[in-house]
């Protein structure tokens, strides 16, 4: 009885993360498909999107909440909102995928190791409040799997919404708004991220408060 318990459960496991990682990939083609087409984009607080146009003019989160409302609403409505605030903004991401650790739920997983990260994942960032940043944080989408290129370091293709240019990244010189470029996080001996370069590892090193997420599934 008891082997037939742990088969059913094993079963189970990995129904669920087959499920997880096709969300996955649906939110990372849904990013994808707007990098390949839309027509005009720049980064602002305030947003205005129409799809059929191609202009989207958003910021990270917003950008992240959009894909979010298309691919996996059930999930986007369990993220806190901000007083005076509509939506879900970077340090809100952060701040959920930590509690995630101590709360799973049916809906977002936390992904606790740089390794383990998948196309589709998110990972968000907030800023300590001593920087005296104007934006709470930053969020982005993987892209492709983390290259490790040192013994701490991996190497990651992203898709996000940004003023600063990554890494061999897709944006215009003179442009800004919605791209993929490549970024580098160092990590810990147990492979958690607590540092990353935005667009070029010989620079100095930006600590941050890091944390990455995954949508599991919206029934």
């Amino acid at each position: 009885m008891k082997k037939i318990v742990m088969l059913f459960w094993a079963i189970s496991m990995t129904q669920s993360m087959a499920t997880s990682l096709a969300l996955s990939e649906e939110i990372f083609q849904e990013a994808y498909t707007i990098l390949q087409t839309y027509q005009e984009s720049h980064y602002d607080h305030k947003t205005t999107i129409d799809e059929l146009k191609g202009y989207y003019r958003v910021d990270c989160s917003s950008f992240i909440d959009y894909i979010l409302r298309k691919k996996a609403p059930l999930a986007l409505a369990m993220l806190p909102v901000d007083n005076h605030h509509t939506r879900a903004r970077a340090h809100n991401f952060y701040d959920y995928f930590k509690a995630l650790e101590q709360t799973p739920n049916y809906h977002w997983a936390c992904v606790k190791t740089f390794v383990d990260l998948e196309r589709g994942d998110l990972i968000a960032w907030k800023y300590d409040e001593s920087l005296h940043k104007s934006d709470t944080g930053h969020i982005v989408i993987v892209a492709q799997k983390p290259v490790q290129e040192e013994p701490n370091l991996y190497r990651v293709r992203i898709i996000d919404a940004s003023k600063g240019k990554h890494a061999n990244d897709t944006r215009e010189r003179t442009s800004d708004g919605i791209g993929s470029g490549d970024m580098w996080f160092r990590v810990n001996a147990e492979g958690v991220p607590y540092g990353l370069y935005w667009s070029d590892k010989e620079k100095k090193l930006n600590r941050h408060f890091i944390a990455m997420g995954r949508v599991l599934q919206e029934q």
